[in-house]
């Protein structure tokens, strides 16, 4: 019994170094893309005949108490985000990237343009953290929301790189952006959530 018992203890530190590498090797390599799908060129779902070209809202109807709450939460990161909108903006277009949310990337294309990102930082994001032209904070936001998709945690060299500006609240409110927008992905990109005409989804050239 002894033998087997320290037999168990080598397998779980074992796998548990296992484990370990493979995150931290996930953290430094950057986060690799959702698996491509195709995306659906209409909703899977039934909606009112009135619900028009860019019927989003109409997929989560407002009737229901769980969407009205849903909308009134995922509302509030374009709202009143108190991080500044050009790094929320970052944010939320490199989860889009990775979690290939094409509705996401077609609508804060336009909003991350508001928010003061120009048309080729924005198509810099698909490259991620490492490629040139960043300054180390916005580096640092890109690999916190690739790590956050790699592995559901930020490093401790990331966290220290964002707690050197951001205060408490913020660094929760990075968790929560790239958190929520993940989320909107999944349902936008699960039931055919279609682009309002006049909007661009993921770049065609670099893979949707």
């Amino acid at each position: 019994m002894r033998l087997t018992g320290m037999a168990a203890g080598v397998v779980l530190v074992f796998g548990s170094l296992v484990v370990g590498a493979a995150v931290a090797a996930a953290q430094e390599a950057g986060a690799g893309r959702v698996t491509p799908f195709e995306h659906l060129d209409v909703p899977r779902i039934a909606l009112p005949p009135d619900a028009g070209e860019g019927p989003m809202r109409e997929l989560c109807p407002d009737v229901t108490e769980t969407c009205r709450k849903y909308w009134e939460y995922t509302g509030h990161f374009v709202r009143n985000a108190t991080i500044p909108a050009r790094h929320r903006e970052l944010l939320i277009l490199r989860t889009a990237w990775l979690s290939r949310g094409d509705y996401i990337w077609g609508r804060h294309d336009v909003i991350g343009k508001e928010a003061g990102l120009t048309a080729e930082e924005i198509g810099r994001v698909t490259a991620g953290p490492d490629a040139s032209g960043w300054d180390d904070f916005e580096r640092a936001l890109l690999r916190a929301a690739d790590e956050l998709h790699a592995s559901r945690f930020i490093s401790e060299t990331t966290w220290e790189a964002l707690a050197a500006r951001y205060s408490d609240e913020e660094l929760r409110e990075v968790v929560l952006i790239v958190g929520n927008y993940t989320q909107l992905a999944m349902f936008q990109n699960a039931l055919g959530a279609q682009l309002p005409p006049g909007f661009d989804g993921l770049p065609a050239d670099a893979g949707r």
